[in-house]
């Protein structure tokens, strides 16, 4: 019970973890705090940082332009940060169940639990990943066009 209770609360916290960059969000400085003048263009009110953040979003293909972020796009993107995390966690499990086998030492009845982990990580990493596939395709050809 202790242990499902420690898991439950780590993969609650790792989520959040990967959860909060995209639950906040940087908004760029005002005109009037900046000291630049007004002639400078809109990518340079936003923070260095921003700014190099937002070139290599837009290398690796993500949407930059904050106008045509949409619903659609920012529930795509949660979704599929949702099941990369999943098929982490998986990883992870499959991991830790490799353990698990190593150090049963000749224990029938740990590495059975062993293999089960190991044969229940590795069904759960299969269906993570099709549906990361299953869900990238949607997003891609339907919601993304």
């Amino acid at each position: 019970m202790k242990k499902i209770i420690k898991l439950t609360i780590s993969t609650i916290f790792l989520f959040g973890l990967f959860a909060l960059p995209f639950l906040t969000s940087v908004q760029p400085a005002s005109a009037s705090a900046t000291t630049q003048p007004a002639s400078a263009s809109a990518t340079t009110t936003k923070p260095a940082l921003l700014n190099r953040l937002t070139n290599i979003a837009g290398q690796g293909g993500f949407q930059t332009d904050e106008t045509k972020a949409s619903t659609p796009i920012i529930i795509g993107t949660i979704i599929g940060a949702f099941l990369g995390f999943l098929g982490v966690t998986f990883i992870v499990i499959l991991i830790i169940a490799g353990f698990e086998y190593m150090r049963a030492r000749g224990n029938d009845e740990q590495i059975h639990k062993a293999i089960s982990s190991i044969r229940e990580a590795i069904i759960g990493l299969v269906i993570a990943m099709a549906s990361y596939a299953i869900w990238n395709f949607i997003f891609r050809n339907i919601i993304a066009k």
